[in-house]
């Protein structure tokens, strides 16, 4: 009995040291090692390694939101609603907005509310160009912030969302043609910008982009001799005033100019 009792022991014990070696080897850890700091790091704290300077961590901390999927918001949004979380977090709750997207929606008022604040502004407008139509009202709003900053990259972001949620090109083109006539010279480009890539309702957006090659800003002409290019056929009224362009004193106009040229002449 007790030797049949031993061998019992002996057999239970190989089996215990077959299972650990089975979990080592599969889960690719030696029995002798342990999870590294950064590997427990990304593990239990994503939140703080989303924002991290090291190009690795923000990668695994990435891909540790998007595997969490809806699970990550209710952290998004107790940071985004803690006055006294550190900047740090902040922009890491805004940039797990980005990555989740409309999976974040629940979120897309606390990003918003962001757009204001200086140190958060851009972040807080990209996260909403990915987060679905629910981050266009707040967006389209911000357009009449009193900073330029606000309405330049508030409307940068309904540019990309245009594409992206996808929104109707008759909601975002009438913000991007109002977007022309903002005082501010880096708003105008902006808006020339993204008529050229939404290259829509071109009886409408050709001849304000025409207007745009008289801009005073060398930035809002180049962007507007740029999108004209892009509306083809449609923009054949433009060509004498390109023509025109092709010899601003500005390089880069007169470049963008030639280039837009050249694309209408070959259609």
């Amino acid at each position: 009995m007790t030797g049949r009792l031993s061998s019992l022991v002996v057999v239970l014990a190989l089996a215990a040291s077959a299972a650990g070696v089975w979990y080592y080897r599969s889960s690719g850890r030696t029995p002798q090692s342990s999870p590294s700091p950064d590997e427990l790091a990304v593990e239990n704290d994503w939140l703080d390694n989303l924002h991290s300077q090291n190009p690795r961590i923000a990668e695994d901390a990435a891909t540790r939101v998007t595997s969490l999927g809806a699970a990550a918001v209710p952290d998004i949004l107790a940071v985004l609603r803690d006055p006294g979380a550190d900047a740090g977090h902040k922009k890491a709750a805004l940039k797990a907005c980005g990555i989740l997207g409309p999976v974040a929606k629940a979120a897309v008022n606390d990003a918003a509310a962001h757009l204001p604040v200086p140190d958060y502004t851009t972040e807080a407008a990209v996260a909403l160009s990915f987060m679905g139509r629910e981050a266009f009202p707040p967006l389209r709003d911000a357009l009449n912030s009193d900073d330029p900053v606000v309405r330049r990259e508030s409307l940068r972001s309904l540019g990309k969302l245009r594409e992206r949620a996808p929104l109707d090109p008759r909601a975002v083109v009438p913000l991007l043609l109002d977007g022309l006539e903002d005082p501010e010279a880096s708003v105008r480009a902006v808006a020339a910008t993204y008529l050229g890539i939404i290259h829509e309702s071109a009886d409408t957006a050709v001849p304000a982009l025409v207007e745009m090659l008289a801009d005073e800003d060398a930035e809002v002409r180049t962007a507007a001799a740029g999108a004209l290019g892009s509306f083809g056929s449609a923009a054949e009224s433009a060509i004498p005033a390109l023509r025109k362009a092709a010899g601003d004193r500005d390089e880069n106009v007169a470049r963008e100019a030639g280039l837009a040229l050249v694309k209408l002449k070959k259609q």
